[in-house]
């Protein structure tokens, strides 16, 4: 889903590697992320997610409910 819902100038990896980073600062920087739901994605793909940001240390996971800001905007595909 990520290259019809982000900006194509920040990828996935990319920002698992920001995160991943943000730790190797000193004073043990907590990290956090969110995922946006309500877009297709399939339980698998989260699963993944939550997976791969363990992975990468993250402290803090956020998950919230994408609503439509308007017509011109994606259209929500499930409410979860």
């Amino acid at each position: 889903l990520q290259p019809f819902v982000r900006d194509h100038r920040a990828g996935y990896e990319q920002s698992l590697r920001v995160l991943r980073k943000a730790k190797e600062f000193e004073g043990g920087v907590y990290t956090k992320t969110s995922i946006m739901l309500g877009l297709g994605e399939s339980k698998e793909e989260v699963v993944q997610t939550m997976k791969d940001l363990r992975e990468a240390n993250v402290d803090v996971l956020t998950l919230g409910q994408y609503l439509r800001p308007s017509d011109k905007h994606l259209a929500v595909e499930e409410y979860v």
